[in-house]
């Protein structure tokens, strides 16, 4: 069995600091009478102002309770609800009253899960669905309509009430006309409370508030096997474990195929209870794996291979120089990589104590490497292609041939992304109620003390909403999650040509070739941290999973850019150049690394619907919206205005390179992602 150690050891210290104190204030209670009489008052008198002998009975004195009271109220904080007796009393030997009580406290009421015991047809029971009390109807007071209710015990006088001693939530007729109601007075049917002695249970079985019979060690939660037991569950106290309405028995997986036309041997809490709250009604360990067909904001391009016609009318003075006419965008000015992709995501979590309140939990999910590539050129005759770009000396619009009269060749761009993320957290349990026909408040999970703080309940929707009925017949929980989250996008442009002078009006540069790439890539880093909260439903074989998570930290943005030129003349060695068209050396240029960092969120939302195929084994499917801020992409670097006295073998070559053209740009932008997943979670 799983314990979480720090809190065993808490508790522990608590107690041992507890029956301490009761020590010494048994000692000291002793040391009040004096050497004149443990029970005698200054006056002579008892309690009951009858003198009291010195070897008679002990009797407490107002001021012991009121010192045992005082002291017992510097504890109540850690030890929880205890008798009424204080430790003066117990250890003078007082025995403790039947009247006496403990201060007034909540349950929910429900019927006798075993109606033929002999017991009241009605119980309270705690959260965990363990037996506190059984009421016995009163005539006058409806109790069928209050059933699952929380309901607050007034007068407590042991294992059995009297429906008088409870107060109901107040209710009337409905209004008529709109006239206001009146709210029923429960004080009118009250009645003497009676001293009730428990109902013997059948033989064989043990009654209310007393323990089991030994049968080796009890376990809260566990099915007991053989004997006149068999089949039941208890708490940790010795009270049957009812199971709510929408506590469904599953399946075992442990035969030879997929059993599902039955229950026939369950034998475990989370067979029995699958869904509830309490000690077992989550598993030890579990593990999800999902396929993710997810869609991301696609990256966008500026203009970067143009069509058009030539224009043979010529330059002033050069009738020859023919030029780039009527361009259209072949590629570019779009968003690409918009696309589905295919990915998987796998989460891990280990419960760290057997009722569900702590959770260390784990997820990784990515997507391979999306791409597209686009390819234009031709013989330089047909098609007429060249790259788009804005003189910075002019600051017209310019063209590098790619296949133009006098020259042929292709341009080929490739894009690609990838996407990671993984992170790392404890589960908190902040709430579980099991089967609540009432709606109470969304953190306390509909288990609030006061139940229905009015109407609507904070929800939006009435209690008599047919949607909220039907979820509030399962079990509800609230987690909180807390960690930290890694994320990573790192994505690359690149462009080449591949170029050949066939008609030059020099004959010696028929033959000479030039290979020009520029390339942009980045990468972000996200690390930070990262809160959540799930809401989780379940009921019977089918379950509902709300995620919502919001990541802030620091984004490291890295930008390279880099290109080059290689020029190899007809019949000679190849010459290399730094700077392609779009990016050129760092003195006059933006080839070089850069690195910024910006603070980001990073936030996720979710859903998943589950089917339990066995007791172990859940189908999931669902859908998760995904954002990232401040996020740096290849297309949004490109600088368009270039000067082409910079550009390698640039003929004439700028002296001073000035306007020093393209420059960085650093721009950074917001990405979206969100999709589908469905997959497998096995628990054990």
């Amino acid at each position: 069995m799983n314990v979480w150690r720090s809190s065993w050891q808490n508790e522990c210290w608590r107690g041992v600091t507890y029956q301490a104190a009761r020590a010494l204030l048994a000692v000291a209670a002793l040391a009040v009478g004096g050497g004149d009489g443990f029970a005698q008052s200054a006056s002579g008198g008892g309690r009951y102002g009858q003198p009291q002998p010195l070897d008679g009975p002990n009797v407490t004195r107002d001021r012991d309770l009121a010192a045992g009271a005082a002291v017992d109220s510097l504890f109540d904080s850690i030890t929880g609800e205890r008798p009424r007796s204080t430790a003066a009393t117990q250890a003078l030997g007082v025995k403790r009253s039947k009247a006496a009580t403990r201060p007034s406290w909540s349950g929910r009421l429900a019927r006798n899960p075993k109606p033929n015991d002999g017991n009241p047809p009605f119980v309270l029971i705690d959260r965990y669905g363990g037996i506190q009390r059984y009421v016995e109807p009163v005539a006058g007071i409806e109790l069928e309509k209050h059933l699952g209710q929380l309901v607050t015990v007034r007068r407590d006088t042991g294992a059995m009430l009297l429906a008088s001693q409870l107060e109901l939530p107040r209710s009337g007729p409905p209004a008529v006309g709109g006239a206001s109601r009146s709210p029923i007075k429960l004080a009118t049917f009250e009645e003497a409370a009676q001293a009730l002695e428990p109902v013997p249970a059948p033989e064989g079985e043990p009654a209310l508030g007393e323990p089991i019979p030994p049968q080796g060690e009890i376990i809260d939660g566990e099915i007991i096997h053989g004997g006149p037991l068999a089949g039941q569950a208890f708490d940790e106290h010795g009270h049957p474990l009812p199971i709510e309405e929408g506590v469904d028995p599953l399946y075992l997986d442990d035969g030879e195929a997929m059993a599902l036309p039955g229950c026939p041997n369950c034998g475990s809490t989370i067979c029995q209870m699958q869904g509830g709250c309490g000690f077992g009604s989550r598993p030890m360990l579990y593990a999800r794996g999902e396929y993710l067909l997810w869609w991301f904001d696609g990256m966008p391009l500026p203009r970067l291979v143009v069509r058009g016609d030539v224009n043979e009318a010529g330059t002033p003075g050069d009738p020859t120089d023919d030029f780039f006419d009527n361009a259209v965008v072949a590629f570019g000015n779009q968003d690409v990589l918009d696309e589905s992709r295919s990915g998987g995501r796998v989460t891990l979590g280990y419960w760290l104590d057997d009722y569900g309140r702590w959770a260390i939990e784990g997820d990784y999910f990515g997507f391979g490497e999306i791409s597209t590539t686009f390819v234009d050129g031709g013989n330089g005759t047909f098609p007429i292609v060249g790259r788009p770009f804005i003189d910075a000396t002019s600051g017209l619009d310019a063209v590098e041939d790619v296949s133009f009269p006098g020259i042929m060749g292709t341009v080929t761009v490739d894009v690609d992304s990838t996407f990671q993320s993984a992170g790392l957290r404890f589960r908190r349990g902040l709430c579980c109620t099991c089967g609540s026909p009432d709606c109470g408040d969304a953190v306390g999970c509909g288990a609030g003390v006061g139940g229905c703080a009015g109407p609507l309940c904070g929800s939006g929707m009435g209690s008599d909403a047919p949607l909220l009925r039907f979820f509030n017949r399962g079990t509800r929980r609230i987690d909180m999650t807390y960690g930290v989250r890694w994320a990573q996008l790192r994505e690359g442009l690149n462009i080449r040509e591949n170029l050949e002078v066939i008609e030059p009006s020099d004959p010696t540069d028929v033959g000479t070739t030039f290979v020009v790439n520029d390339n942009f890539s980045t990468s972000n880093e996200f690390i930070g941290g990262e809160l959540g909260f799930l809401w989780d439903w379940q009921y019977r074989r089918w379950s509902i999973e709300l995620l919502s998570r919001l990541g802030i930290g620091n984004t490291r943005q890295r930008v390279a850019i880099n290109g080059y030129t290689i020029n190899t003349p007809a019949g000679d060695v190849s010459v290399p150049g730094e700077g392609g068209l779009l990016t050129q050396r760092p003195e006059v240029g933006n080839i070089g690394r850069y690195e910024h960092n910006e603070l980001s969120v990073l936030p996720q939302l979710g859903v998943t619907l589950g089917y339990m195929l066995t007791d172990r084994l859940k189908l999931t499917g669902g859908y998760t919206f995904l954002y990232w801020s401040r996020v740096v992409r290849p297309g949004d670097q490109i600088d368009l205005e270039v000067n082409p006295g910079n550009l390698p073998f640039a003929v004439p070559p700028d002296a001073d390179g000035l306007p020093a053209r393209p420059q960085v740009v650093l721009r950074d932008t917001d990405i979206w992602a969100h999709g589908l997943n469905v997959g497998l979670e096995y628990q054990w």
